[in-house]
């Protein structure tokens, strides 16, 4: 990852200086030499820069290239860290740089901008040039107190870190990313003090998780659940969140097969669960003192002859009988089987999922993720999570009126609704295996696992962190 350091020195003459302008706003002075000045002032009327956000202007005539960033109009800290990401590219081919900043948190914010920026996923390409691969090893970011600010980092680095260990995890092919290897990888985080258990394909079946054995029966990899805790608080016994992932490493959509076009992202179904785990390494990089247990069913979706097929009637975890009718509804069954393992054999009161189970792409793009929430409170503090981190949700209803949507002559539930056949429906499904007295929310992340350039976002790690800061 780029090295970050924080310096109260004077930038070496002979590196590119990064100089910061908002908009209507004139650079400080103390920024440019005498001659920089005269060579900016010029820069800046020959190109009408006026510190738009995204605009950047390079001034050359002195020691050394100077690079003057557009930062627009806002000044909170989460523009800070866009403005960061916007420079990475135009920093790509330098070694390294001197960025001038305000103060401490602002330094902090930029860099973490700048980190996130550089990440890429290239491992399978074998004909990169040379040009291809970013120069830039190195910035360095003016700091009052620099021991301070390269502590404030770490927490930072934490974040960022997971972030690219979710984009990884989604960006890996479906070939190569099986449920076995996905659980065999969680697994290896053991390294950071987080207890990880894993159940293959026997123990699911002896302990009656049946809805993710059906889910899986299609496919020649067998599925796997994995259960993550994080004690941070070792003298308390409960647990102050659970959360919960769908993992479908390919939903090819099974004998309710999709259309080569729906598939062209189905690697990416497993988004949530790759959300949830990132987010537990980033809270025991963190250290954070709390006790966080998580779990994510991971499984694939196929058709074969051992699939399960429209009509089945499967018992779930905790008993309920679930009539199927649209295999492609396979998300659903995979974390109502999750979410009654960790009620039943862990304490706690508060859980959190993410998956991609409805198309609420179709209704709030990848702006916001949708939100159904069981209880306000809880609700509420998820919202102002969003907000802070960037990653923002959008209150959709959960309803005793979408439950009626899903009733069976024949079971305790349907998987989907026939009548209407309303995405919604797959909060509702959820809400009915959480037990009495249990905060539920459920965010479905379908509309945002992507980012514009078609590649996995990381979207999650950065909520579920501010989420569990303020827990």
């Amino acid at each position: 990852m780029l090295e970050v350091l924080f310096t109260k020195k004077a930038p070496d003459p002979k590196i590119t200086k990064v100089v910061l302008m908002y908009e209507g706003e004139a650079v400080a002075a103390n920024c440019f030499t005498e001659e920089e000045a005269k060579f900016a002032q010029k820069a800046i009327k020959q190109s009408s820069f006026d510190g738009k956000k995204g605009d950047f202007v390079t001034v050359f005539g002195g020691r050394a290239k100077i690079l003057l960033v557009g930062m627009g109009k806002e000044k909170d800290m989460l523009s800070v860290q866009q403005s960061g990401e916007l420079l990475f590219k135009k920093l790509f081919d330098e070694e390294q740089a001197y960025i001038i900043t305000p103060n401490d948190e602002f330094a902090c914010n930029l860099a973490y901008g700048v980190v996130l920026g550089s990440y890429s996923f290239d491992k399978y390409k074998t004909e990169k040039k040379e040009e291809d691969f970013p120069k830039l090893e190195r910035i360095v970011l003016q700091a009052k107190d620099s021991d301070k600010a390269y502590e404030a980092f770490k927490s930072y680095t934490a974040v960022a870190t997971a972030v690219r260990y979710c984009k990884d995890l989604c960006n890996e092919p479906a070939n190569y990313l099986t449920p076995e290897v996905f659980a065999d990888d969680v697994k290896r985080l053991e390294y950071l003090g987080l207890d990880v258990e894993i159940l293959d394909e026997k123990e699911i079946a002896l302990k009656g998780l049946n809805l993710v054995e059906a889910v899986g029966k299609g496919s020649a990899q067998k599925p796997r659940v994995v259960v993550m805790s994080w004690k941070g608080n070792r003298e308390q016994k409960s647990y102050d969140l659970g959360l919960a992932g769908k993992g479908v490493c390919f939903d090819a959509g099974g004998l309710s097969l999709k259309t080569n076009a729906s598939m062209v992202e189905m690697k990416m179904d497993m988004s949530g669960a790759a959300a949830v785990v990132s987010s537990m390494k980033a809270a025991a990089l963190q250290r954070v003192r709390k006790n966080l247990i998580a779990i994510v069913g991971l499984v694939e979706n196929m058709p074969d002859g051992g699939a399960m097929k429209i009509g089945d009637v499967y018992s779930s975890y905790d008993g309920k009988t679930v009539e199927i009718m649209n295999t492609d509804a396979e998300g659903r069954l995979v974390l109502a089987d999750c979410l009654s393992y960790l009620q039943k054999n862990y304490p706690v009161k508060k859980i959190v999922d993410f998956a991609t189970l409805g198309s609420l792409k179709n209704v709030l793009g990848n702006v916001y993720a949708g939100l159904f929430a069981n209880d306000v409170k809880l609700a509420d503090t998820m919202l102002k999570a969003g907000e802070t981190s960037g990653e923002k949700l959008w209150a959709m209803p959960l309803s005793d009126e979408y439950e009626k949507m899903l009733a069976s002559p024949l079971a305790d539930i349907r998987n989907v609704s026939l009548d209407g056949k309303a995405s919604i429906v797959s909060a509702a499904f959820l809400n009915k295996f959480i037990k009495k007295g249990v905060k539920l929310a459920h965010v479905d992340i379908s509309g945002c696992r992507l980012n514009n350039q078609k590649t996995a976002s990381g979207f999650g790690v950065k909520l579920l962190n501010e989420l569990i800061k303020g827990l």
